[in-house]
């Protein structure tokens, strides 16, 4: 992990650390950001410390009683018979509390005081819930969370479902035209797709995937809009990618795909060899390497190519947020598709503030908000699912 400074505060990780709860990888990475900085290997050795019963300096009485008493009353709505499982489970929520109380300490020394968002103010959060519509070359609409069992019933039983996304089987009746499908993930929601050809889609927040059930004997095309992660096979038949008036040309590789914003479509790279080229303006194939993302133009056809650190682009499929150095603005855009969210800006400075971190994005969205605000010189305003960003 790279070298940070302290707005990058690798929070989700030091709250599982005292929850006993790291993987091997997750404890590495937790022991690159200790080793990055002093401060950071003190701000942890202070909190795993804390005595919760000397209170924070800092945090008003009212507050900390305020979360020692939503900690407490967790702890106690999750009671087991086995004193061992209560024991676990008090453990943990102590280290939650301890975790949140040492996050507001961190930034209350490091940027001032900040107010703490109230915790009545947003409901419980809504992310991640794969709803996904499937659309058929026959107009045919699936909600795959609700009518899985209609998929039996579709293109002749070469497509199945599971609790992670629906995949594809070869169809035996080759020289058949083949059918399209249309995958529609709507904003909160995120889904996984394997074709026919064994190639994975994983397939972003409010995005639209179509391909064809059974490939052809030349060539495979897909069209995307929106945001996804490829894992192609390698095949002597070309694999395309088309979006937004871009084509990847796939050479059996790992990458990541991006055209939220209509003005450019973004290609990372993470493993093997893509090409990259405008079809609107007939321009020549960009050839890409590992570590590097291609910006094409869609209005002018220009592409520039830049090296990039690619785990950092494709942590969404992970299960994070990463964000290096952006801006608020592109902040809140993610956060508001992945929670679906309204997101208003009625102080326009504050759209530039920039923040560096990473984030499960399982994380309550309250939490989230709070991080924010404590760190930058912004409130957040919450009316339902409209979010006003104030200074």
């Amino acid at each position: 992990m790279e070298k940070r400074n302290d707005a990058s505060l690798e929070w989700t990780l030091i709250r599982k650390s005292l929850a006993e709860d790291l993987t091997k990888e997750e404890q590495e990475q937790l022991n690159a950001w200790l080793d990055a900085s002093p401060e950071h290997r003190a701000f942890y050795n202070r909190i795993s410390k804390f005595d919760r019963s000397e209170g924070i300096a800092g945090l008003s009485g009212e507050t900390y009683q305020r979360d020692r008493n939503r900690y407490v009353d967790k702890f106690r709505q999750n009671k087991r018979k086995n004193s061992k499982r209560r024991l676990v489970y008090f453990t943990r929520y102590a280290a939650v509390f301890i975790i949140l109380l040492g996050v507001g300490l961190y930034f209350w020394y490091a940027n001032g005081s900040r107010e703490v968002m109230p915790e009545n103010v947003l409901p419980v959060a809504v992310h991640g819930k794969a709803q996904p519509i499937l659309v058929t070359g026959d107009g045919t609409r699936v909600n795959l969370a609700k009518e899985s069992n209609l998929l039996k019933q579709l293109a002749g039983g070469v497509v199945s479902s599971g609790k992670d996304g629906i995949a594809y089987t070869e169809s035996t009746n080759q020289g058949k035209k083949a059918d399209h499908h249309t995958l529609i993930i709507p904003r909160g929601g995120e889904f996984r797709v394997e074709l026919a050809d064994g190639t994975v889609v994983w397939l972003n927040s409010e995005s639209e995937f179509t391909y064809p059930v059974i490939f052809s004997d030349t060539t495979r095309e897909v069209s995307l809009k929106g945001e996804a992660y490829f894992e192609v096979t390698k095949d002597k038949k070309p694999f395309k990618v088309s979006v937004n008036g871009v084509e990847v040309k796939v050479y059996g590789t790992r990458f990541n795909v991006n055209s939220y914003d209509l003005r450019q479509v973004q290609t990372v790279l993470v493993e093997g060899r893509v090409g990259v080229r405008s079809l609107e303006h007939a321009s020549r194939e960009r050839m890409m390497s590992p570590n590097e993302m291609a910006e094409v133009n869609t209005e002018t056809g220009e592409c520039v190519v830049t090296e990039v650190d690619a785990s950092a682009y494709v942590a969404w499929k992970e299960g994070y947020f990463s964000f290096e150095g952006e801006s608020l603005e592109q902040i809140m855009e993610k956060l508001g598709r992945w929670y679906d969210v309204e997101v208003v800006f009625a102080a326009d400075d504050a759209r530039s503030q920039r923040f560096s971190g990473r984030v499960d994005r399982s994380e309550d969205f309250r939490d989230v908000l709070n991080l924010l605000q404590r760190t930058l010189l912004v409130k957040f305003q919450v009316d339902g699912n409209k979010i006003t960003i104030t200074k």
